[in-house]
This record gives structure tokens, C-alpha cells and sequence, in this order.
């Protein structure tokens, strides 16, 4: 029941250099779409869907929790996921490191209580 957007969906085989020729024009039927490899691959869209989704979690419960209770679960369920593909996100676009800053402001915000209008450099700074 997965619907694939096959414009941007692809997948990479890790292997020797030996055998990288053999496997850069592989394509996979899924349905009645083949879906091409490519030699690099991101996913940051679904690192910043899941952020967001535990962001909104955690809002919803934040007047319920103390402010280390908070950065604790910003930490665990939001700051590790970018951190965890920390190797994948060398070397990105401006616009895709432009949307992991918006994920952290939006995590500086929750943790520290920050309204939405205020600037968020200094509370940044402050959380190092």
C-alpha cells in the first residue's frame, strides 16, 4: 500500500569499487514503476516530517512537563534524528541545510519557550 513518487525515489547499492559498474544502472519494478539507482541518495524530507511530527508531540504536552523533562525529549526524539545521519548531510544544498536550521529553531523554541516572533539567535547561542 507504499505510493512511491517515482520522480523521487531512488535507492543506492553499496558495494566494492570493483563492482560499482556492474550495479550503477540497476532499476527496480515496484507496481508498475521502475525506480532508478543513483550513486547518492537523501532523505531529508522524512528527517524533517518525523522532527516536526515529535516537535508538535512534545508541544502538546509541554505545559505538563518541566523545562529538563522538555530538553530531554527534544534531545531523544528530535536532535538524534539528524545527528544519526550526520555522515548523509555533508556537503548539502543551502536550501536543505536551511531546512534542518528551521527543524532547530523550531526545537530552540519549544525548549526554551520561546514565542514564534521573537528572534532566535540569541536563544541559539544560549543553548550552544
Amino acid at each position: 500500500m507504499l505510493k512511491l513518487n517515482k520522480d523521487k525515489t531512488k535507492f543506492i547499492v553499496f558495494s566494492s569499487k570493483q563492482h560499482v559498474k556492474k550495479t550503477e544502472n540497476l532499476r527496480i519494478k515496484v507496481g508498475s514503476s521502475y525506480i532508478n539507482s543513483s550513486m547518492s541518495v537523501r532523505n531529508l524530507g522524512l528527517i524533517c516530517k518525523s522532527c516536526y511530527y515529535q516537535i508538535r508531540n512534545i508541544g502538546l504536552i509541554s505545559n505538563y512537563i518541566n523545562d529538563e523533562t522538555c530538553k530531554t525529549l527534544v534531545q531523544a526524539l528530535i536532535i538524534s534524528r539528524p545527528d544519526y545521519g550526520n555522515a548523509l548531510l555533508y556537503n548539502i544544498p543551502l536550501s536543505l541545510t536551511n531546512r534542518l536550521q528551521r527543524v532547530q529553531n523550531c526545537d530552540a523554541r519549544l525548549v526554551t519557550r520561546t514565542r514564534k516572533r521573537e528572534h532566535i539567535t540569541s536563544v541559539l547561542f544560549q543553548l550552544h
